[in-house]
């Protein structure tokens, strides 16, 4: 009897520790499945909230500039400096073309509005402006080491030697008119063509 009940006890036994070996081994791999499974879940939670860190800061760093900012400006200051240049120099030629008008106002007191002074006057006051925006927008294009023959130097040198004699023209009149009483000689014509002719020659260098 011995005989048989221990070799069934001990088979009995085997099959138990079969049997639990085996619900042990199916229980790590559904708790190795779930691991698993919670890894996949967290990778991808971790994916994606880099997916949208990734987007939220690369809408964040992309500059929100405004069309306004890459709109050509109506006039430049080299537009500037071209138009207060261009209206000097005309208004020299109709200050030189209406020289005669003075005789009739030669001595009264409508002398200071005839067309020739005031043309004259303009001249010589927009070239001073010209001067001074070409100075602003294009001081780097002026280089004493390239000579005065430089053709930049040379409409520096010109220009500006072209509203030294406007100036000069205008001065000589004003001192006319004020120790003639108020009349005045011409005296002053040669410094204005002398202005007009620098001016001229200066413009004509840069076109």
């Amino acid at each position: 009897m011995r005989f048989i009940v221990r070799p069934i006890a001990v088979l009995a036994m085997l099959i138990v520790s079969i049997t639990t070996a085996a619900a042990q081994d199916s229980n790590n791999n559904i708790l190795l499945a779930d691991l698993n499974l919670n890894i996949e879940d967290m990778s991808s939670a971790f994916l994606l909230a880099d997916n949208n860190a990734t987007s939220v800061a690369r809408r964040s760093v992309t500059p929100n500039v405004p069309d306004s900012a890459f709109e050509k400006p109506a006039i430049t200051w080299n537009q500037t400096h071209m138009y207060l240049g261009l209206t000097s120099m005309a208004l020299g030629g109709v200050a030189a073309l209406t020289s005669d008008s003075v005789k009739k106002d030669n001595g009264s007191a409508a002398l200071k509005s005839n067309v020739h002074v005031v043309a004259a006057k303009a001249a010589w006051q927009l070239g001073a402006l010209a001067i001074g925006t070409g100075l602003w927008t294009h001081w780097d294009d002026f280089h004493l080491e390239d000579g005065l023959l430089d053709r930049d130097n040379l409409h520096v040198l010109l220009g500006t030697l072209g509203v030294i004699g406007y100036y000069m023209a205008v001065n000589s009149a004003v001192n006319d008119y004020n120790t003639r009483s108020g009349s005045v000689t011409t005296n002053h014509a040669s410094y204005g063509m002398f202005g007009g002719a620098a001016m001229i020659t200066g413009i004509a260098l840069t076109w």
